[in-house]
């Protein structure tokens, strides 16, 4: 049963899922951290980044210092 590719496929993407979640979650912590309680429309927003956007967006946050930053860099991959 595990050596079957369709368990392989089904167990590969449900540990992408939840690398995709935890990654979230990273991310909405760190933003909590650096701005307070944040607003349910950037945590929307960041729900939807794939896992690249959301690995960019913990490098960004190191140069990110105010909300008006943060929603443009949203803004900008959105666009992409």
């Amino acid at each position: 049963m595990q050596e079957s590719v369709i368990y392989q496929d089904i167990l590969q993407k449900g540990e992408q899922q939840g690398e995709q979640k935890e990654a979230v979650r990273f991310c909405i912590s760190l933003l909590n951290e650096r701005f307070g309680e944040i607003d349910s429309s950037i945590i929307e927003r960041v729900q939807v980044l794939n896992k690249e956007k959301l690995e960019a967006l913990g490098r960004a946050l190191l140069r990110i210092s105010s909300l008006a930053d943060l929603f443009i860099w949203l803004d900008g991959q959105e666009s992409n």
